[in-house]
């Protein structure tokens, strides 16, 4: 089975993450066949260097938008440039542990009704393990349906996807902050079939400010239309509505707050 992997940058990246990001692509145990890196507008001439640095140690394919426009926007464009059926998506601030793409193929060759599968990750903040705390999500595929209408039931950068079944609902699309869960939710109605490994096969970096980003009242608001829009197109019942509704609060909570209810009850 032949792979692509699917990544997109843009000029705040920092290049040493850039660096680990690429070096966790070099460890696989399983090599991809192809690497699509969409540059989301112009690049500062350090990250450039790191890419170039890189050119012939991966087999990296460039897709270079003239302007930042979104991550859905650069998905959807790298996705078009995917040359094989099965695509590994990843983040560029993000580790995968050496056996992920290993591990992700032997699932779907001994399981090929799958079409989309991911992973539990661990978070860190500066330095893999400096945090000691995983974000677990559900294993099996009806399990993974109920928990999407309560929270988001996979870890971004760990998916690995038919470029079909993405290509059937519409592909990413802009739909800032919630690019990922959108897309979700679409498959789910068009009943493609999924699982969680339970391994934790990917380091994803929070960073200092995480709690920054995921809170305030711009994100609130975000939020609250993303939910919105689900239900109009009926990908969500009322009562989740409901309940995606009452997160409203919290985002505009202190953040000492936020950070307790985060820490509590949403990781382990």
């Amino acid at each position: 089975m032949k792979l692509s992997v699917l990544i997109s940058i843009y000029f705040q990246e920092k290049p040493e993450n850039l660096r680990l990001a690429f070096q966790s692509l070099v460890d696989q145990t399983l090599q991809a066949d192809e690497i699509i890196l969409v540059k989301d507008g112009p690049l500062t001439p350090e990250l450039d260097e790191m890419i170039n640095s890189f050119q012939d140690i991966l087999p990296l394919k460039l897709i270079v938008l003239p302007e930042n426009k979104s991550l859905g926007y650069a998905l959807n464009e790298g996705l078009k440039h995917c040359s094989f059926e099965w695509v590994a998506r990843m983040d560029t601030d993000d580790i995968c542990h050496p056996e992920r793409f290993e591990k992700q193929v032997a699932f779907v060759k001994a399981n090929p009704d799958v079409d989309l599968i991911g992973t539990n990750i661990t978070e860190f903040i500066e330095v893999p393990g400096d945090l000691s705390r995983k974000k677990n999500v559900p294993e099996k595929n009806e399990d993974i349906i109920r928990f999407a209408f309560k929270r988001c039931p996979f870890n971004h950068p760990t998916v690995f996807f038919r470029k079909s079944a993405i290509l059937e609902v519409g592909s990413y699309q802009s739909m800032i902050l919630f690019e990922d869960y959108y897309l979700w939710f679409r498959l789910i109605k068009a009943g493609k079939r999924f699982h969680n490994l339970q391994d934790s096969l990917l380091d994803f970096r929070l960073g200092k400010d995480m709690l920054g980003r995921r809170q305030g009242l711009q994100y609130g608001l975000n939020e609250a239309r993303f939910f919105l829009l689900a239900y109009r197109e009926g990908l969500i019942p009322f009562n989740s509505l409901v309940r995606f509704l009452l997160r409203f609060p919290i985002r505009i909570m202190p953040r000492w707050f936020t950070l307790f209810v985060y820490n509590t009850f949403l990781r382990k």
